[in-house]
């Protein structure tokens, strides 16, 4: 089953990259720099925090669970922070 056919995806913003126009996809295609901006940063910042876990030195636990807990701290950084300063 394609994408458009299992999801209702109304928007799609990708960067200029050619190949994405061969694809309907969404109802509405973005195709912008601009728009993918923030989605990449965000992406940047999960790989830069998770890093952690390619490490070859230090051992780390690659257990989903522990993967889920690692992306809740994540994303609640600031909560933690709030609290404890």
């Amino acid at each position: 089953m394609r994408l458009e056919e299992r999801y209702n995806i109304r928007h799609l913003c990708t960067d200029e990259y050619s190949v994405y126009k061969k694809y309907k996809i969404a109802q509405h295609h973005i195709a912008s720099k601009s728009e993918t901006c923030l989605a990449e940063s965000k992406n940047s910042v999960i790989r830069r925090c998770l890093a952690r876990s390619n490490r070859r030195t230090c051992r780390f636990s690659k257990a989903v669970d522990m993967i889920e807990a690692s992306l809740l701290l994540l994303f609640n950084k600031d909560l933690l922070i709030s609290m404890f300063s």
